[in-house]
């Protein structure tokens, strides 16, 4: 029987990934070389256990072997300076010989939801416990509401359940369609006239919280912007924002455009290793100002 994967296939890199506070402090001292080294290690990490990787001399000779004019010296003093100003984490480095941080931690457990099997050491592991939970929830259980759906479809049907079974179709169609939680009254449907009698008015329905599917359906504008949609869409839920923060930073990011506000925050929040506890409102405040 075959080993079962842990590394992943891909791993995601922001388009603010070189203008990083830590990487730009890096490239400072050692040069361009510093980003290759840590792309390499990234890239080594992510592709073998997928949250960590142990470094030795090893390590550093392999690494070295495959740089052009850099040896394994230069590559141990790089990565010393990644882990010495926060990239990775000192505690973890110092006690096992590795290489890991929160956010990668984040970034393994986002990608690899839908495997049935992920797991990671508790000794290396630097995330909360409500986030490793969180991580591990079952997906049938979301995808509860498209079962329900489709089983309206074959079951047989009377006159009066095809009915209702019409009208939940319809509903369900203008819910997909429609991914703001109040969309505005047309005129002259609920608007009483001057003068009119107000006895008789329905009370306002209660506003519907958006759900993580509503973000998910949204889509950018064709106008010529450049945008980066899914890569904020990606960042918005590995931290899990909640949707309704989320929906206002996709607006107020005019949906990721390239070059926004909202990237130079998501290096503020990579670059605090946890320190920023409300990373939605965080950038909310970055992009209203």
């Amino acid at each position: 029987m075959g080993r079962i994967k842990q590394g992943l296939d891909y791993f995601p890199l922001n388009t603010d990934f070189m203008h990083d506070r830590v990487v730009r402090r890096v490239m400072k001292r050692e040069g361009d070389s510093a980003f290759t080294i840590l792309l390499y290690t990234l890239s080594y990490l992510y592709s073998g256990e997928g949250y960590y990787i142990h470094v030795d001399d090893d390590f550093y000779d392999e690494l070295s072997d495959q740089l052009f004019s850099t040896d394994n010296d230069s590559v141990r003093r790089v990565l010393h300076l990644f882990v010495e100003y926060g990239f990775f984490d000192s505690s973890l480095y110092e006690r096992y010989g590795i290489l890991t941080s929160a956010d990668i931690q984040r970034q393994f457990l986002f990608i690899t939801k839908r495997r049935s099997r992920r797991h990671i050491s508790p000794d290396y592991c630097l995330l909360p416990d409500e986030e490793t939970v969180h991580s591990t929830l079952p997906d049938a259980v979301a995808e509860t509401p498209d079962i329900v759906t489709q089983t309206l479809d074959t079951v047989t049907e009377s006159p009066d359940t095809a009915t209702k079974s019409t009208l939940i179709k319809r509903k369900e169609k203008e819910r997909k369609e429609n991914i703001l939680p109040n969309p505005p009254l047309p005129k002259g449907g609920d608007e009483e006239e001057e003068g009119g009698d107000f006895s008789n008015r329905k009370p306002a329905k209660k506003k519907r919280e958006l759900t993580q599917s509503d973000i998910d359906r949204m889509q950018a504008p064709a106008d010529g912007h450049p945008r980066n949609l899914s890569g904020l869409l990606d960042n918005l839920r590995l931290y899990h924002i909640p949707p309704s923060e989320q929906y206002a930073i996709v607006l107020k990011s005019n949906y990721g455009e390239i070059g926004g506000k909202v990237w130079k925050g998501f290096g503020v929040i990579r670059a605090s290793a946890g320190k920023i506890k409300l990373p939605g409102h965080y950038l909310l405040s970055v992009l209203n100002n």
